[in-house]
């Protein structure tokens, strides 16, 4: 029975780990642990450095995590994505030329840049079937960030992945029927930012990072009711935990205040998804797709789900990465179906232990 690494979210307000073991056919969950980042220790960089690596060091020790070997995502904000199309290329030749047309696409200096990428599949342009590449760079220092948090708390880094790869890589066990190879998937991870991935089978075809999430929305119902960020966070997982058990006031005036606050920003995140959606429709000449599955710590906010997905005139999922998986041996850290969503994350970077022996060098495997 594979053990799998140790799958390590760092988030901007929580960090959380997931374990898996087993086959690709029987998942189990070695373990899984989250701790919130508290308001005193996000004072500064590194106090909260120092908080991360003290609670992942006291976790993986005092839990049932086996092993120390790790795999990290860096944050949204810290990978810039881009497509470029090239010719029918070899791996070597690929991956020379991803770099040559990478200097001029990012808003950072590539020499000194982390760069992978992903062949999303053939596409036409004009009298051309090129190949659709996307491309991911980030700061060298943004990687070795990772590398050396990960050595401070006492884990072997085994890989550093993309959150849109790690988020559909949880979901890609349920394509393996000859029918969904043509099966276009959405997925929406809604955390401090937004990451987009669209899926065409068992391959991801597109991604795409949104800076709208958590981070403006609790500060702009902050703004509104004069709050501080946190307290607004708390307001509104508060006000998303009655509507979800059903006991939403209809004449609760903080609620209404709160949805009036974040609705033009969810209608440009929407606005935003639908340009996505007409990019892979035009690229790859595909049907829309009906449904978008949302995942991360805002999909548990109904009201951010359902307005999305009402201006998208799509329907809405709230994806559950356990979903066939026993979790009742863990405790009220997984009990309950709607927060489940918000570890898809570390979920995927645990399985990333069976793609490692495959990656091609120079390439996310999603």
């Amino acid at each position: 029975m594979a053990q799998l690494p140790i799958g390590v979210d760092i988030g901007s307000t929580a960090v959380r780990l997931v374990q898996l073991s087993g086959s690709r056919r029987d998942l189990r969950v070695v373990d899984a642990a989250k701790f919130v980042i508290p308001r005193e220790a996000m004072a500064s960089d590194s106090r909260q450095r120092t908080f991360i690596v003290e609670h992942l060091r006291r976790l993986v020790k005092e839990r049932r995590f086996r092993g120390r070997e790790a795999v990290m995502a860096l944050a949204p904000s810290q990978v810039a994505v881009r497509n470029i199309r090239m010719p029918d290329l070899d791996d070597e030749e690929i991956a020379q030329a991803v770099t040559w047309e990478a200097q001029n696409k990012f808003p950072f200096d590539t020499a000194t840049a982390v760069i992978q990428y992903l062949e999303a599949g053939r596409v036409r342009q004009g009298d051309e079937v090129l190949d659709e590449i996307i491309v991911f760079a980030s700061p060298r220092v943004e990687v070795e960030s990772r590398i050396e948090l990960a050595a401070e708390a006492r884990l072997e880094l085994v890989s550093v992945d993309t959150v849109p790869c790690a988020v559909f890589r949880g979901f890609e066990r349920f394509l393996q029927r000859r029918e969904d190879e043509d099966m276009v998937s959405v997925f929406a991870d809604i955390g401090a930012e937004t990451a987009v991935a669209i899926s065409r089978g068992r391959e991801v075809v597109f991604v795409k990072t949104i800076p709208i999430g958590g981070t403006l929305f609790n500060r702009v119902v902050g703004e509104c009711l004069d709050l501080e960020p946190a307290e607004a966070e708390a307001l509104r997982r508060r006000i998303a935990s009655r509507t979800a058990a059903g006991e939403a006031d209809p004449h609760d005036r903080a609620a209404r205040a709160v949805a009036d606050a974040i609705r033009p920003h969810l209608e440009d995140l929407a606005d935003e998804i639908g340009l996505c959606l007409r990019y892979y429709g035009v690229t790859f000449r595909g049907a829309r797709p009906e449904q978008i599955a949302f995942t991360g710590g805002e999909a548990h906010h109904p009201h951010v789900t359902a307005t999305l997905a009402d201006r998208l005139g799509m329907e809405a999922a709230v994806a559950d990465p356990f979903r066939n998986v026993r979790t009742d041996h863990l405790g009220p850290v997984l009990d309950r179906r709607g927060i489940r969503a918000e570890w898809a994350t570390a979920f995927g970077l645990s399985l990333k232990g069976f793609h490692l022996a495959h990656d091609h060098a120079g390439q996310y495997a999603a």
